[in-house]
């Protein structure tokens, strides 16, 4: 299980990256026509804020999660021994999937009234549709979640 949890996170972790890199080659190419030819195109701005950033930020939650690269601050906890830390970090993962849950619940109830809504964002002559966006999100969210679950029962064993 751990194996093919680790497999869809490394799995958004490389759609995150394509993500970045066509991000910046669009970008790029907004900069270079801009100040060559004088010529923007219309709602990449709205492009970047509905979609890239959207995918980049929460993708690669689950995978951070997994290789508990996150940022831990210890200064209560350095005095406390390796059991009570351990069983202190327990808890907040507890705490964090039961947030995540919460979280996941309710981008999930909202990406299904975005598709129903068919949400869209209006720019100067079109509209934008962004309601695959809050798919996105509840994707991303859902790796998290799976990966904190995960964590739970793995590391009860261990206290």
């Amino acid at each position: 299980m751990r194996g093919f949890i680790i497999a869809v996170n490394r799995l958004f972790l490389f759609v995150g990256g394509l993500i970045l890199l066509l991000m910046t080659v669009q970008i790029g190419l907004v900069a270079v026509t801009r100040t060559l030819f004088g010529v923007a195109f219309d709602g990449s701005v709205e492009i970047a804020k509905f979609y890239y950033m959207v995918a980049l930020s929460v993708l690669a939650l689950g995978a951070v999660q997994a290789q508990r690269e996150h940022i831990i601050v210890e200064i209560f906890t350095q005095w406390m021994g390796r059991r009570a830390t351990a069983v202190l970090d327990w808890c907040a993962l507890v705490f964090t999937t039961i947030y995540a849950s919460v979280l996941t619940w309710g981008c999930l109830l909202a990406a299904i009234d975005a598709y129903e809504s068919s949400e869209s964002y209006r720019l100067f002559a079109y509209d934008l549709t962004i309601w695959p966006s809050r798919w996105v999100l509840a994707i991303g969210l859902f790796g998290f979640l799976v990966n904190a679950i995960y964590m739970i029962f793995s590391r009860r064993q261990k206290l």
